[in-house]
C-alpha cells in the first residue's frame, strides 16, 4: 500500500534521501511513495525492494509505467537499471545501500517526523527488552511524564493498550503509532527494537535520545545466519542515536563490554557489585517473594524492593535507573517507579494462589534466558525445581538442543511438552530439544501442554518450585473449545486442587 503525507503537502526528495550516499540527483516534491510497483504512483517515489537485478529492472519499469518519476534502487543493481536513463529524461533512478531505509524515512517524514516532538528511547538486546521497557516506563511515569510504549506485549499509545503482531512494527505502522502518541501529548516514547527490525531498517528516520542495550548473546540465526552477523546488526542501533544522545549498556555482559569501543556516543554502564560502572547494584536479600538491593549512583544510594526475582531483573532496573539519573530523576523516584512493576507478563512472573510451592511463568526462548530463569529460581528454592519445557517455535533450530541441555543441567525434573499453539508443534521440535539431553530418559515427555502443567503442579511438594516455559498460551480447553492463557489455567487448577496455605487464628 502506498503512503501519502498526512497533511497533504509534498515532502522534498532531498529530505527522504537525507543521510544516504547518493550521486547527484534532481530534487523534487514527493506526494506519494510505495514499494508495490503495481500501484498508482503518479509523480511519486517507488522504493524497489526486489531481491535480484532482473526483478529490480522489471519492478522499476512497471512502477514507471504507473506514473512514478523517481525510483530508489539498491546500488548492487546499478548495472541492471543502467538502460533506463535513455527511456525518459523525466525519470530518474537513484541508487542507495538499502532502499528500505528511504521508505522508512518517508513514513516518518509523511507523518511530520513525530519522534521529534517527544523524547524517544530505543531498547534492544537478546533478552530483557520487554522487562526493561516496562520498568523504564514505570520510572518515567513516576516522574510525571506521559509515556508511550511499543513492544512485544503490545502498544500503549498514551490512552490505551492494544495488541501488536511484531515487537517492532513495519515502518508505516511505527510512524502512525508515534504520531498518535505525539497527538495525545506523550512526552516520551519507548520502542523495543528487534534485530529483524534493525536489519530491515524499520527505524530509519528516527533519531533517539537514548539507546539501551541489555545484552548481546545469540538469537535469530535463521535470519542472520551467524552469531557474529546477529551481533553486528544489533550494534547498528547506535547509528540511530542523536549526537548528544546517551547509550546505556550492561558492563557485566562480556560481549557488550568488548563492543563498547564501537559506540561513539556518551555511554553509561551498569553492573552488579563488585564492579566499576556508572550505576551499580548491591544485592541485600532474595527469596521466593522477591528481592531487595541498593541502587548506587555516585555518592547516592537507595534501596529497592521488587517482587520479581533474578539477576537479569536487577540489570534491567539498573539500566532504567541509569537513564533516569542522566535525565535528572532522583533515586527515590526511580525506586518507586521500579516498584510499580509488580509483575511483567511472562517474565519471571510468579503465580501465587496460596500453594506451598513456587510457580513461575517465563517465555525463556533462548538457552541463556532459560539458564538465567532456572538459576534465579534455584537460589530461592530449598526443594526441587520442575521445568515444563516447550521448544521455541521460531525458525532457529540450532538453539533447541542448547535449551534442552540447560534444562537437564539446572532443573531436577524436566517435562517436555508442546508450545504456544500445539497444532503447530512438530516432532522435529521435540527431537531437536531432546538432542540436548545427555540422558534423554531424564526428561518426561507429555505432549499435551495442559497435562504437562498438571503433572508438574501435582508432583510439586512444599518448598519446591515449578517453572512453566512458553509464551503464555496453554493447550486447547476441551470444554470451552478455546485456548487458555497459562496464568489463567494455572490459577484455576491451583484454586481447585490445592489447599490454601494461609494460617488463621482458628488453625
Amino acid at each position: 500500500m502506498s503512503i501519502q503525507p498526512k497533511n497533504g503537502s509534498p515532502v522534498a526528495l532531498s529530505i527522504l534521501l537525507e543521510g544516504e550516499k547518493v550521486a547527484p540527483y534532481r530534487d523534487a516534491p514527493i506526494a506519494v511513495c510505495g514499494k508495490d510497483a503495481s500501484e498508482a504512483l503518479q509523480g511519486g517515489l517507488f522504493v524497489c525492494v526486489a531481491q535480484d537485478g532482473t526483478s529490480a529492472l522489471a519492478a522499476v519499469l512497471e512502477a514507471r509505467s504507473k506514473g512514478a518519476t523517481v525510483a530508489v534502487v539498491a546500488s548492487e543493481y546499478r548495472e541492471n537499471i543502467a538502460a533506463l536513463g535513455a527511456l525518459d529524461e523525466g525519470f530518474q533512478a537513484i541508487f542507495v545501500d538499502d532502499p528500505r531505509s528511504v521508505y522508512a524515512r518517508a513514513c516518518q517524514a509523511f507523518r511530520g517526523f513525530p519522534a521529534r516532538k517527544m523524547k524517544t528511547i530505543a531498547i534492544t538486546g537478546t533478552a530483557g527488552k520487554t522487562s526493561l521497557s516496562y520498568i523504564l516506563g514505570g520510572v518515567l511515569a513516576e516522574s510525571g511524564s506521559a509515556i508511550g510504549l511499543i513492544g512485544s506485549l503490545g502498544v500503549y499509545d498514551g490512552m490505551k493498550l492494544s495488541p501488536i503482531k511484531e515487537t517492532t512494527p513495519e515502518p508505516e505502522i511505527l510512524a502512525e503509532l508515534l504520531d498518535k502518541m505525539a497527538e495525545v501529548g506523550c512526552a516520551c516514547a519507548i520502542v523495543e527494537v528487534s534485530s529483524v527490525a534493525l536489519a530491515e531498517k524499520r527505524i530509519a528516520g528516527i533519531d533517539f535520545d537514548a539507546v539501551c542495550l541489555t545484552n548481546l548473546r545469540r538469537d535469530h540465526l535463521d535470519v542472520h545466519r551467524t552469531v557474529e552477523s546477529y551481533r553486528r546488526v544489533k550494534m547498528q542501533i547506535f547509528n540511530y542515536l542523536k549526537e548528544d544522545g546517551i547509550a546505556i549498556c550492561n558492563l557485566d555482559d562480556r560481549v557488550t563490554d568488548a563492543a563498547l569501543h564501537l559506540i561513539d556516543r556518551p555511554v553509561l554502564t551498569v553492573g552488579i557489585q563488585p564492579t566499576e560502572c556508572s550505576v551499580s547494584a548491591t544485592p541485600v536479600e532474595r527469596n521466593i517473594d522477591g528481592q531487595t538491593f541498593y541502587i548506587v549512583a555516585g555518592s547516592d544510594a537507595h534501596p529497592v524492593r521488587t517482587k520479581i526475582i533474578g539477576k537479569e531483573h536487577i540489570y534491567n532496573c539498573l539500566e532504567a535507573a541509569a537513564l533516569a539519573v542522566a535525565w535528572d530523576i532522583d533515586l527515590t523516584t526511580v525506586a518507586r517507579g521500579i516498584e510499580r512493576a509488580r509483575y511483567i507478563p511472562g517474565r519471571m512472573e510468579r503465580v501465587d494462589c496460596g500453594q506451598p510451592f513456587g510457580v513461575f511463568l517465563d517465555r525463556a526462548n533462548s538457552p541463556e534466558s532459560l539458564a538465567a530463569a532456572l538459576e534465579a529460581i534455584r537460589k530461592v528454592t530449598s526443594g526441587s525445581v520442575y521445568c515444563v519445557l516447550a521448544a521455541p517455535e521460531d525458525g532457529d533450530r540450532s538453539k533447541r538442543p542448547l535449551i534442552g541441555r540447560a534444562a537437564e543441567t539446572l532443573a531436577d525434573f524436566t517435562i517436555a511438552t508442546s508450545g504456544n499453539h500445539p497444532r503447530s508443534q512438530t516432532e522435529e521440535a521435540f527431537e531437536d530439544t531432546m538432542r540436548g539431553f545427555e540422558k534423554p530418559d531424564n526428561a518426561k515427555i507429555v505432549k499435551d501442554r495442559k497435562e504437562a502443567i498438571i503433572w508438574a503442579l501435582s508432583h510439586a511438594a512444599p518448598d519446591d518450585s515449578v517453572l512453566i516455559v512458553g509464551q503464555d498460551v496453554s493447550t486447547l480447553d476441551k470444554i470451552n473449545e478455546k485456548f487458555v492463557p497459562d496464568r489463567q489455567f494455572v490459577k484455576h487448577w491451583l484454586y481447585e486442587n490445592q489447599p490454601c496455605a494461609e494460617a488463621f487464628w482458628y488453625n
